[in-house]
C-alpha cells in the first residue's frame, strides 16, 4: 500500500472555480425569486403574509450566510492547494539540485 497522496492541482483550482461560480449562480437565482414572491406578497393583506414574508427574508439570510462560508472554505481550500503546490516544486528542485551536484568526498 503506497503512502503517497497525488494531487491534481489544476483540478482543484478548476473545481474551486466552477463551485464558487455556482454557488454565486445559485445565490443569484434565490435572491430573485425573493423578490417576486416579496412584490406578490407586499400586494396582499395579512399577518400570515407577514410572517411569511419575515421567514423568507430569515432564509435568505441564512443562504446568503451559508453561501459566504462555502466560498470562504473554497477560498482555503485553493489556497492549501497552492501552497502544497509551492512547497513540493520547492523540494522537488531541491532533490533535483541534489543529485545534479553529489556531494564529494
Amino acid at each position: 500500500m503506497s503512502q503517497e497522496i497525488k494531487i491534481n492541482y489544476q483540478e482543484v483550482y478548476t473545481k474551486t472555480a466552477e463551485l464558487r461560480r455556482r454557488i454565486q449562480s445559485e445565490l443569484q437565482e434565490m435572491e430573485g425569486t425573493y423578490r417576486q414572491a416579496n412584490a406578490l406578497l407586499q400586494q396582499m393583506d395579512g399577518s400570515t403574509n407577514a410572517a411569511y414574508m419575515e421567514s423568507m427574508y430569515d432564509n435568505c439570510v441564512k443562504a446568503q450566510a451559508t453561501a459566504e462560508t462555502l466560498t470562504k472554505l473554497l477560498s482555503f481550500i485553493e489556497a492549501s492547494a497552492r501552497h502544497v503546490e509551492r512547497e513540493e516544486s520547492m523540494l522537488a528542485d531541491v532533490y533535483k539540485r541534489a543529485r545534479v551536484y553529489p556531494k564529494r568526498r
